[in-house]
């Protein structure tokens, strides 16, 4: 295998990685917290921010941010089932 691909790529997925934790953290400070559910090695939180719901998915086998979603125009998290609208708001 290439020496130079295996860098490269290995850069662009530690940048995408520190992008996710950016995204994260600037979420975390400034949205409002509304839920969060564990399973097994996952741990998904749902924030409000600007009146966006946004999911913030983290693995804490790895302590690292899989995923930063925004839920319009996508379902709930089916782990999130016990959210009531009140919560919501």
């Amino acid at each position: 295998m290439n020496q130079s691909f295996n860098n490269n790529t290995m850069r662009r997925i530690d940048s995408n990685n520190e992008h996710l934790k950016d995204k994260a953290k600037f979420i975390v400070n400034e949205g409002k917290f509304v839920s969060r559910v564990e399973f097994q090695h996952l741990e998904i939180s749902l924030y409000k921010l600007y009146g966006e719901l946004i999911e913030i998915w983290f693995e804490t086998s790895s302590e690292s941010v899989m995923k930063v979603r925004y839920m319009k125009g996508n379902k709930f998290n089916p782990f999130l089932k016990h959210l009531k609208a009140s919560t919501l708001n």
